[in-house]
């Protein structure tokens, strides 16, 4: 599970990657309500052809970058890829504020240019802050130069009065910095509490599906595993087999040394049946008490008597104690092999699992009978 530092990072990286693409369509947007005004207005700013012209850096980092996103996802995109198109982005648009400002001033008298283009940058600035918020220093790096030029056009224009642009300065600086801290801690929470609910979640399932004492799956996994292959199976037409396990005289093994030293037997003999069953589809469960089960998908008998008999040499080189064993020295275990035939249901897979179990524990145990 990843820790929260790193899903919040992936995250942001995500927000950031979605924010640029919703900057960029903003900005389509905009350009689209210019070229409205331009287009019905009485004395328009700016030529259209010239408007256009000025526009196309920003059209064309735009669907360069929407081509670009459409063709990559946000975890293939880097943030510095994003950085520079966000680079881009911003250096067309001061760009077209300046070209329209220097028009809008040659038109027009007063500061009615000089409005026009500060509401502009407002939007701008609104925009870019909603677009990066969850980066504080990506976001300042998409407001400030907007904020910056918005001043230095004010003082250019009127001189006498640069009190008003760095009050309307700090004070945008000031809201833009403390809303950002207030929508990041929520964010951040949010993440947080999504991953500490997905180690939950986690949790939950294991304790529902993972046998406490020897750490493989337990039956009710079991179960559901086996119906799942059982329906593939009747739709691939692919074999499928079931070993169920039964360790022999294992209430002599708990009566002579402990229960301690049982449960440590099936703890051993469970990471056993895990070095055997390791295929990616192979299940080795605990299927209850001292009884366990392999489900080997796509294998046939001959290839399931090859797993019972590796596990039985597997278990002789493990070399676990039974001094009141009646078959050796050693742990030993009865297995009875059973290949699922066409409309068998999971409970006469395993109903046919036990008979053939039953026969390899009543014909001398430590071996395994097969169907």
């Amino acid at each position: 599970m990843p820790s929260s530092k790193t899903e919040l990072e992936k995250e942001i990286h995500i927000y950031l990657f979605k924010g640029a693409i919703w900057a960029g369509l903003v900005s389509v947007l905009i350009l689209a309500a210019i070229l409205f005004n331009i287009m019905i207005g009485e004395s328009p700013v700016l030529a259209l052809n010239i408007a256009i012209l000025y526009m196309s850096p920003l059209l064309c980092t735009f669907v360069f970058a929407a081509v670009i996103m459409k063709m990559y996802s946000a975890d293939e995109i880097s943030n510095r890829v994003l950085l520079v198109y966000l680079v881009l982005l911003e250096a067309s648009w001061l760009f077209l504020i300046l070209m329209i400002f220097d028009s809008y001033n040659e038109l027009f008298l007063g500061d009615a240019a000089l409005s026009g283009v500060e509401s502009l940058m407002d939007i701008l600035v609104l925009t870019f802050a909603i677009a990066l918020f969850p980066d504080r220093r990506v976001m300042l790096m998409g407001v400030l130069p907007f904020m910056l030029l918005s001043i230095v056009l004010r003082v250019n224009e009127i001189p006498d009065n640069y009190l008003f642009p760095l009050t309307k300065f700090v004070c945008f600086l000031a809201i833009i910095i403390t809303g950002q801290k207030v929508l990041f801690t929520w964010f951040e929470r949010a993440i947080v509490r999504d991953v500490e609910k997905q180690h939950l979640l986690k949790y939950f399932r294991q304790v529902a599906l993972i046998d406490g004492l020897t750490n493989i799956s337990n039956r009710r996994h079991f179960d559901e595993v086996l119906s799942q292959e059982i329906r593939a199976a009747e739709r691939n037409k692919h074999p499928l087999s079931v070993i169920l396990i039964d360790v022999d005289y294992f209430k002599k093994l708990n009566d002579s040394l402990g229960h301690q030293v049982g449960d440590e037997c099936l703890i051993e003999l469970a990471k056993v049946l895990m070095s055997i069953a390791n295929r990616p589809r192979d299940l080795a469960a605990r299927y209850g008490g001292e009884e366990f089960v392999i489900l080997l998908p796509d294998t046939d008998l001959n290839g399931s008597q090859l797993i019972a008999g590796k596990l039985k040499l597997a278990l002789s080189e493990a070399r676990l104690i039974h001094p009141d064993s009646a078959v050796s020295d050693l742990v030993t275990v009865s297995q009875g092999v059973c290949l699922w035939q066409q409309g068998m249901r999971p409970e006469d897979l395993m109903g046919c699992a036990d008979k053939l179990l039953y026969q390899a524990k009543s014909t001398g145990r430590d071996r395994f009978i097969t169907s």
